[in-house]
């Protein structure tokens, strides 16, 4: 075995005098092959560093062992000193890449480098001065990682962060990746390793490990289960990007603080943890790295032995689940005793992160930006934590560590922030000012320092009183850019939403002018609100909860200070409850209270209601008492109670669910938290000042539908330890635990939303009992950027569909779940399994995780039209909202709409942009007609083109089909497209000279275009609207959001024209710019395609646009005015001429049959040049206009219409809708239920019960909603398809009820009429038709209008027309038609004396089953 050979070698080299043992280990360092796995040298190597490691740990020279029966003693001894990971790299036989893998540095694209660029440093960060026990030993474990290039790096991080940068920023997003997030939390305890055997032999072979962990027995006890909340947030912060995270680890504080067994998030995150990075072994002699990849071992009970090793401590689990989370973050490990004092020591800490290929400990650092975590801990815990981040601050008046602390207790938890007592907000919202448009300013007429601002009509002012703005204007404007530099000031007063008046800033005093003269001349064009980064000051947790005492370190003190008093110290997070001084001191007294139950009886309390036994040291009573009275006995000694209702609830209710967690609110706990750390690390949005509480306590309210278990006992608690979600069942109950277990729930969508909400839902134990199931659809494949914030996707999932990806990691998290995962669209128009059927009987609650308004209106008409529960959630950058729709009560998605959004007139975007959005949308349109409309109007057209002889014709139909300037401009773009083929035809597509002739003509046509757009396309302009013309009115006709362009042309730099400015510096290389991108595209147009697994060459280097733009810039210098086509003058004689002259040119290409490329805009390929080239044409165009420029970024943003997007805000509102499923389950009453309005960057919660839905008056004053249903049936003898007109009327008038006196006035299907009575009435052939034939007749017309359907020659009321005549769309229509289970009509009634009119409640025809 090769492990005995290498334990027979180490026992014989310890013996060697030092100094041949020293020679030896730098031999085989300095040797060292890089061949990966089977190597001898490497053997050597690795018994060299085992040497240094065992045989001199403190650096001394003669051995610490003698003998070779002292190898093993030290050799465990070592294992215990150096952690985990430094044993495992020690296995002399271990692959070189498994190793790196296992230290987190083999999962990103560096994988392909040679093994030799690897960084093959194993650090141990020990402890040299204290040597602790086996039984307690503290290690510091570091996962290295590959060392990358910057710009890799760079493009790995827009890559995978595109979404988060656009909420962040770009310094936010840069500061983000240079934190270290410190996490004390627990941990899980140590596994024995019986429990831990991932495989085992049978008759059937290897067992997985989703077998071993199928069973809840197997992890009853909840030693080994951490902290759902740890891992929460460390998966936050870790797709977040944060450059570090270091794991605390100390198993002794906090005992029994923490109840593993009742942690339903943590036990699913412990089983997909130990399930991703302990995979199921495939072979006797191979193991799966964490890409899938197979790698021979020499040792077959080599991965029992690694697993057992690595699993054995629940930090190292976590730091490899972190690392397949995100293989760009660096994990470490420390003890918490070591983490103390290096936050109490005197010396700053390295500002680089340290050298971790250092094995001293004293190179260990917190890095440069740290912030420390505490998650479910105790006051003291954390106090003590806090007090060592604020040590500096006590010592050298330094700047504090930032302090977050989170905890959970049944439904309520408990947020807190201290980021030091002067933490600067750098931007408390994180959005982009707005641009308003100025009418005018004028003078005060009171005080000359005054100005009123009045805004352009249409425009809306968006300041407050006291925000500081700065105008734009011509003033003092830079020659490039054309923007003004005014002076700053200060917002007064605000009369109106469109008028304010302000003053100068005394700071920002004007020297040369003063602000009055400036201003009132007219030049300021626009204004905008200046961010001003703000001071806050914050407290310690121990200064707010004991003042009296805290200076001196004392602890807690007697008297107790009032802060829940204190409005200040809590961020609003309900505005029901945030606001009642009672229940805010309620929780905090409990959380208090918890402490000191847990330190007095060191378990949990109880929440059955028999009395529970003495079972702790403390407790030395003989007379036994609930713990419900032992609470409330503590509760008395913290401080007075309230004689209230609200106090009464909120403290039983907090000691009867404080010893469980609860999925939604631990999801929500860590959402807040890490953007609260992600807050102290960037000084991006406002933080949490100081506490914030959230609970949900009234999902805890009695339902009519279920029965109260709340009265439990203590086997009902001991028999939630066998259920998948413990502590739900034992805070909900288990009947509701059950009913979500069975329940089918369909899940639309699988992206950032889907994943964070399939994650609580396996955890929740969603689809585990009879009949339930998880039902998942999503039709996208995954991208790098979903990497970001979809915790279920990894590396290689990449181009894989998301739904059956999410599919298989659900199952890590749990592997009883039934789960069905399809790649069908949900919509009306599509077939597959999502039919009448399913919504009627294969769902009972929908939860949305869409990204677009149409899909999400289909699916609500569904939700309603079947009875079905709907949670809609949706997110953009830190905002989100959250809304329930309750079958039968509340109003659905689609009662309410968003106001659109305003669409940019055709004229800013043609001639008069004022905001960069204008340019880049008019530089998209641009992309789209170079790119993909031209190509595909030659390809239609190349072929009739090249049969026709005489082109007159064709230039008749393009003139009588789009009218005359149309059909020129269409024939022009024909010549340019099609014609340059008898130039580049005639070559080989691989002879090098066709690839020159392509650039050549791609080159000169990219000019053209260039000269065309900035400067002719100008110049036309300014003749018809001179600079000093006006409006009909008398008024300036350039004022307003009117800006007078500036044309722009190339000139050389040796040009005779002039000289040659800073700012001809600046077109010239714009216009450069506009040239290399547009000349690459359309090569590509022109060129064969790559094959797949080819990069398409880069075809124009900058340097080929501007040699060919000096070549040619005599010709477009020389060019006169009247050369250029002027369309308003050169077009009229004789249009069919004018067509004709410019089709010449495409006659001779077209005889070629040329087919060109079509190009897609695609933002997230950076090589591809689609951004690229939006980018210059619209800086371009933003140069003449005098609009600022933007970058690459932003202008990918605006054309891709990119929805900025974070983790932490996805994973705040999926557990907001895991909550308002509980309550549809529960079937709470509406009062219950809360949609959510939330922004976290402010933060800002708003939760508001659903509107209930709108009651309508029907006849005879009867009510009803959307919800309700006039049902008619079909059956085998009277089929609905069969049913006539006439007898379909009189089943409306029977199933509604109505009396002789009301007749149906006219029955609609959708946006069809079929019948009215004023005109069909008489009509007995309509009346004796079936029904369903007016119906097809109506689904299927060309126009669908209604008088189509009743004139004389319509076939409406005609049988159906024959198949064969009928266009695809038609028969997709019929066919959907047919399928459907039930048709729903709209039908009108009318009173017949009166004439009254009333609107009954859709009539739905049900359709028989058949068999």
């Amino acid at each position: 075995m090769a492990f005995i050979r290498d334990y027979s070698l180490i026992m014989a080299l310890i013996l060697l005098p030092p100094s041949y043992r020293q020679r030896f280990t730098a031999a085989s360092n300095t040797n060292f092959s890089p061949r990966p796995f089977s190597s001898t040298l490497y053997r050597w190597r690795r018994v060299g560093d085992i040497l240094h490691n065992i045989a001199m740990p403190d650096g001394r020279d003669e051995p610490v062992v003698n003998t070779p029966s002292d190898v093993g003693r030290h050799l465990s001894k070592s294992s215990q000193r150096s952690g985990v990971l430094g044993e495992v790299a020690r296995r002399s036989f271990l692959s070189r890449s498994r190793v790196q893998k296992l230290r987190g540095g083999g999962t990103n694209e560096d994988d392909q480098d040679t093994i030799a660029d690897k960084d093959m440093s194993f650090v141990d960060a020990t402890s040299s001065k204290k040597e602790e026990s086996p039984s307690n030993t503290q290690v510091s474990v570091k996962f290295t990682k590959n060392k990358t290039s910057n710009k890799k790096k760079q493009h790995h991080d827009e890559e995978r962060y595109s979404r988060q940068m656009y909420a962040l920023g770009a310094r936010a997003h840069g500061l983000v990746r240079s934190t270290t997030a410190i996490l004390d939390g627990p941990l899980g305890k140590v596994l024995s390793p019986t429990s831990l055997r991932l495989s085992s032999r049978g008759e059937h072979g290897f067992r997985s490990l989703h077998d071993e962990l199928d069973a809840p027995s197997s992890v009853s006890n909840g030693k080994e289960i951490p902290s759902g909340l740890l891992y929460e947030i460390a998966k936050n912060l870790a797709l977040s990007g944060v450059g570090r995270i270091i794991l605390v680890q100390n198993d002794d504080i906090d005992v029994g603080y923490f109840d593993g067994a009742f942690d339903d998030l943590g036990a699913a995150y412990y089983r997909a943890a130990l399930s991703e990075v302990f995979p199921s072994k495939p072979s006797d002699n191979a193991v799966n790295d964490r890409d899938g990849d197979t790698i021979e071992v020499e040792d077959e009970d080599y991965s029992d032995e690694l697993n057992d090793a690595l699993a054995a401590d629940g930090a190292v689990l976590l730091g490899e689940y972190i690392q397949r989370l995100n293989p760009g973050v660096q994990v470490d490990i420390l003890s918490r005793a070591k983490l103390l004092k290096l936050l109490r020591s005197s010396e700053e800490n390295s500002q680089d992160g340290g050298d971790w290929d250092n094995d001293e400990e004293s190179s260990i650092s917190l890095g440069s930006n740290p912030v420390v975590v505490c998650i479910d801990r105790s006051i003291t815990a954390m106090m003590e934590m806090n007090d060592a981040c604020r040590h500096k601050v006590q010592i050298s008046k330094s700047q504090s560590i930032p302090f977050v602390s989170v905890k959970t207790t049944g439904v309520y938890s408990q947020i807190f922030c201290d980021f030091g007592p002067c933490f600067v907000v750098v931007d408390e919202n994180g959005e982009n000012p707005r641009s308003t448009l100025i009418n005018k300013i004028e003078g005060h007429d009171d005080d000359k320092e005054l100005l009123i601002v009045h805004c352009l009509d249409g425009e809306r002012h968006d300041v407050s009183q006291g925000d500081v703005i700065e105008f734009q204007g011509d003033h003092n404007a830079d020659v490039a850019s054309r923007s003004a530099t005014f002076p700053q000031c200060e917002v007064v007063a605000v009369k109106s939403p469109t008028c304010f008046t302000v003053k100068e800033r005394e700071e920002h005093v004007s020297k040369d002018e003063s602000l009055l003269n400036i201003l009132l001349d007219g030049k300021a064009r626009s204004f905008s609100r200046v961010k001003i980064p703000r001071r806050i000051s914050f407290s310690s947790l121990r200064d707010i909860l004991y003042p009296t005492l805290s200076a001196a370190g004392n602890g807690p003190a007697d008297t107790k200070a009032k802060c829940w008093d204190d409005d200040t110290l809590f961020a609003p997070s309900d505005l029901d409850k945030s606001f009642d001084p009672v229940r805010r001191k309620a929780i905090m007294v409990s959380m208090e209270a918890l402490d000191k139950f847990v330190t007095k009886y060191g378990r949990l309390p109880y929440r059955f209601s028999k009395s529970h036994g003495s079972d702790s040291l403390h407790d030395s009573t003989k007379q036994k008492r609930t713990d419900l009275e032992r609470f409330l006995t503590l509760i008395q000694k913290i401080t007075m109670p309230e004689s209230t209702k609200t106090w009464e609830k909120v403290i039983t209710q907090f000691s009867n669910t404080c010893r469980a967690k609860f999925t939604p609110v631990q999801a929500f706990a860590g959402a807040l938290g890490a953007q609260e750390v992600l807050k102290a690390a960037t000084g991006l949005y406002n933080p949490v000042g100081q506490f914030l509480l959230y609970d949900c306590d009234e999902v805890l309210e009695p339902s009519r539908s279920l029965t109260n278990d709340s009265d439990r006992n203590e086997d009902d608690d001991a028999n939630d330890q066998n259920r998948v979600a413990n502590g739900q069942s034992y805070i909900l109950g288990h009947q509701l635990s059950q009913k979500l277990a069975s329940s089918r729930l369909f899940l639309v969508g699988a992206g950032a939303i889907g994943c964070e909400l399939l994650k609580n839902l396996s955890a929740m134990g969603a689809g585990t009992f009879d009949g339930g199931r998880l039902i998942i659809t999503d039709m996208d494949t995954i991208e790098k950027s979903n990497l970001s914030r979809q915790l279920l996707f990894r590396d290689h999932d990449v181009g894989e569909f998301k739904s059956a990806a999410a599919r298989t990691a659900v199952l890590r998290f749990l592997p009883t779940c039934r789960i069905e995962a399809h790649t069908s669209r949900v919509g009306e128009e599509e077939e597959g399994p999502f039919d009448d059927d399913f919504w009627s009987s294969g769902c009972d609650v929908v939860l949305n995780a869409l990204d677009n308004v149409e899909a999400r209106l289909f699916v609500d008409g569904q939700c309603v039209s079947n009875g079905r529960g709907l949670i809609d959630a949706g997110t953009l950058g830190p905002k989100g909202n959250v809304q329930v729709v309750v079958p039968y009560q509340s109003e659905s998605y689609g009662s309410s709409a968003d106001p659109p959004e305003p669409d940019i007139p055709v004229c800013t975007l043609k001639n008069f942009p004022y905001d960069i959005s204008h340019t880049i949308q008019w530089a998209r349109d641009l992309f789209d007609g170079y790119f993909h409309r031209r190509p595909r109007q030659a390809n239609d057209h190349v072929e009739e083109i090249a049969k026709m002889e005489d082109l007159t014709v064709f230039a008749q139909m393009l003139i009588r089909k789009f009218g005359e300037d149309a059909a020129l401009d269409m024939a022009e773009e024909l010549g340019e497209d099609v014609g340059v083929f008898p130039f580049t035809v005639g070559l080989d597509s691989n002879d090098p000279e066709h690839f020159l002739a392509v650039k050549r003509v791609s080159l000169n046509w990219a000019i053209e275009q260039a000269d065309r757009l900035f400067r002719v396309a100008i110049d036309e302009l300014l003749r018809k609207h001179p600079i000093n013309s006006v409006d009909e009115d008398g008024s300036p006709f350039w004022t307003g959001s009117r800006r007078v362009p500036t044309p722009l042309r190339f000139k050389t730099l040796d040009s005779s024209e002039d000289e040659v400015s800073a700012t001809q510096v600046i077109i010239n290389e714009r216009i450069a710019q506009f040239v290399q991108s547009a000349a690459r595209l359309r090569m590509e147009t022109f060129l064969p395609k790559p094959n797949a697994d080819e990069l398409a060459p880069t075809h124009v280097s900058l340097e080929d646009a501007l040699s060919s733009l000096e070549e040619y810039s005599s010709i477009i210098r020389n060019k006169k005015e009247g050369s250029v086509r002027n369309i308003s003058e050169s077009r009229g004689c004789n249009p069919i001429s004018d067509v004709l002259e410019q089709l010449n040119g495409a006659k001779t290409g077209a005889s070629f049959l040329p087919r060109l490329n079509l190009i897609d805009f695609e933002k997230d390929d950076e090589t591809n040049g689609h951004v690229s080239f939006v980018t210059a044409a619209s800086n371009l165009r933003a140069l003449a206009y005098g609009i600022p420029p933007a970058d690459a970024m932003e202008t990918r943003r605006v054309a891709g219409a990119i929805v900025p997007a974070m983790i932490t805000t996805t994973g705040l509102v999926s557990a907001l809708s895991c909550l308002e499923l509980m309550k549809i389950l529960k079937g709470l009453p509406l009062t219950m239920h809360r949609n959510a309005f939330v922004n976290l960057a402010l933060p800002f919660f708003a939760f508001t019960a659903p509107l209930p839905a709108q009651q309508c008056t029907g006849v005879n004053g009867r009510e009803y909603t959307m919800w309700d249903r006039i049902v008619i049936r079909g059956s085998s003898k009277s089929p609905v398809d069969a049913m006539t007109m006439r007898k379909i009327l009189d089943k409306i008038k029977k199933s509604a009820g109505l009396g002789d006196d009301i007749e149906v006035s006219n029955v609609s299907y959708g946006p069809y009429m079929i019948y009215a009575n004023f005109l069909n009435a008489e009509d007995e052939e309509l009346l004796d038709s079936p029904l369903m034939d007016a119906v097809r007749s109506a689904v299927i017309s060309e126009e669908g209008s209604d008088e189509n359907l009743f004139n004389e020659t319509s076939e409406a009321h005609q049988p159906t027309r024959k198949v064969a005549n009928l266009t695809r769309e038609q028969k997709a229509t019929l066919s959907r038609l047919a399928r459907k289970r039930y048709i729903d009509f709209s039908v009108v009634v009318e009173h017949k004396e009166t004439g009254e009119e009333f609107e009954l409640p859709l009539i739905r025809l049900v359709r028989e089953k058949k068999d």
